[in-house]
């Protein structure tokens, strides 16, 4: 929530053109351009985009009066960008012909950085222009000093706490005769108990490589305080794959599952070793398909959205174009939905890649990379589970029928980000996070042609990186989660 430390707004808007009935416009040069305001306070809780108001006091003009900015940073106590904010990707402001007042964007998203403890500053400075005077006649207002205020005192959590970093609820599924679990973060006290008529949407959140589900589920639920009107009706999950290091470190009973690092995300069944065996083994995706089955007995439920950011976005993308589970869902009436955001790899329908260099074109590569059309990437050599649900042409008809939404951080263009995948079968995807999310949805369209579009979108997240918060707070990834 932004606090103006002017407690009133003085309206400008009558005074900056003259009242005469004719509709002559005034060519002539002249007039003031401003802020409306010289400080803002803004709290660190706030994950929206900072406007204000520019104001221009003149003849009225026929052309769009363009500001360019720069931005400063005080000796003292500087904010820092990256840490705590993130800035648009403009250096001019732009004020419409004919019109008086501008909504323009300072910060393009607020970051709550946990380490900042004091107030730190950024300031906007209007530069000047030729035929305008910057700053008002009183006051002036010709910058405008943004102070962050400091980050909230942190949870203690330790990541070698079991407490923190497992689940503190457990999902139970029966294979076979045996009762094996995972666990979960929810604001359910226990999603098993379906007697709530109140739920209407679940959301189910994925965490990515490094299984802290606990973040997964902070971060959704920040994304949904900012829809606080359905927090009633909101029913929120984020399950928990663990590895093999994680029932030691943490000395897990032998009902836990487990997976291997890679084998979670893409519908692996679950380990077997001598130093942790267990009776029975399941693919990740029939643990999702039984939670599924667990939510459609809800008796008011009318959607669920399963998303995920970066490792749990790859689960996303496979599990979508392979379950059987979501038409069941649909002939109950439950509509499903599926939000991909920023994976490091998508399974493509076919063997073909795009050609470098081009706008569509999309062709068997001549490079040498002989696995790249395997399982993860593509449809060859599938694992148990998608063999078994019929193969892949079952999984190239599914994926055309589900409603998924693929957002992709415009900012997520880092080929040296830690952990991204720069394997030959995932560069052939692309370079980078962003080119890999441009060119899956131009090869679906390549594959299924136009038909693609009617359940099916591409959408860029303005100034966000590889941040799962950032996505999922950000009004594209709330619009598509809470709201579509």
């Amino acid at each position: 929530m932004i606090k103006l430390k002017h407690t009133i707004i003085i309206l400008l808007s009558l005074l900056l053109f003259s009242c005469e009935s004719d509709d002559k416009v005034i060519l002539e040069e002249g007039g003031n351009v401003f802020f409306n305001f010289e400080t803002i306070d803004v709290e660190r809780s706030s994950s929206q985009p900072l406007i204000v108001e520019l104001l221009y006091q003149g003849p009225k003009r026929n052309q769009d009066i363009m500001i360019p900015y720069t931005v400063s940073f005080p000796s003292e106590n500087a904010a820092i960008e990256g840490e705590d904010f993130l800035l648009p990707q403009s250096d001019f402001f732009t004020i419409k012909r004919g019109t008086a007042v501008a909504r323009v964007t300072l910060l393009q998203r607020v970051i709550n950085n946990q380490d900042a403890l004091q107030n730190r500053f950024v300031v906007f400075n209007l530069q000047p222009t030729n035929g305008l005077t910057i700053g008002d006649a009183s006051t002036m207002r010709s910058s405008i000093t943004i102070n962050l205020n400091p980050a909230g005192t942190p949870e203690e959590t330790d990541p070698n706490d079991p407490r923190d970093f497992i689940g503190d609820k457990k999902f139970v599924i029966n294979v076979g005769t045996t009762t094996l679990k995972i666990p979960y973060f929810s604001d359910s006290e226990n999603i098993r108990d379906t007697n709530n008529g109140n739920i209407t949407r679940a959301v189910i959140a994925l965490h990515g490589s490094g299984r802290n589900a606990s973040r997964q589920y902070e971060n959704i639920m920040e994304a949904a305080r900012l829809e606080s009107n359905q927090l009633d009706s909101l029913l929120l999950i984020a399950p928990q794959f663990l590895e093999e290091e994680d029932i030691d470190n943490f000395r897990l009973d032998e009902e836990h599952l487990y997976w291997s690092s890679v084998g979670w995300r893409i519908g692996f069944n679950s380990r077997d070793e001598e130093t942790n065996p267990r009776p029975e083994r399941a693919s990740s995706y029939t643990v999702m398909d039984s939670l599924l089955a667990n939510l459609s007995k809800y008796p008011n439920l009318k959607t669920i959205v399963i998303t995920g950011h970066s490792a749990g976005a790859q689960f996303v993308n496979r599990y979508s174009a392979s379950s059987p589970y979501p038409d069941e869902l649909m002939v109950q009436g439950v509509d499903i939905q599926f939000i991909s955001n920023n994976p490091g790899s998508y399974v493509y329908m076919d063997n073909k890649r795009k050609v470098l260099g081009t706008l569509n074109t999309y062709e068997i590569p001549t490079v040498n990379c002989s696995g790249y059309n395997e399982y993860r990437y593509g449809l060859d050599d599938l694992p148990t589970y998608l063999r078994d649900i019929g193969g892949e042409d079952i999984i190239r008809d599914r994926l055309l029928q589900r409603k998924i939404t693929y957002l992709i951080g415009q900012n997520d263009n880092d080929p040296n980000f830690e952990g991204f995948d720069d394997s030959c079968n995932a560069i052939l995807q692309g370079r980078d996070r962003f080119e890999r999310a441009i060119n899956y949805f131009g090869h679906l369209i390549d594959f299924y042609g136009i038909a693609i579009e009617e359940n099916q979108k591409l959408e860029i997240v303005p100034g966000i990186g590889h941040s799962s918060n950032g996505m999922y707070t950000s009004e594209v990834g709330r619009r598509n989660i809470f709201r579509n």
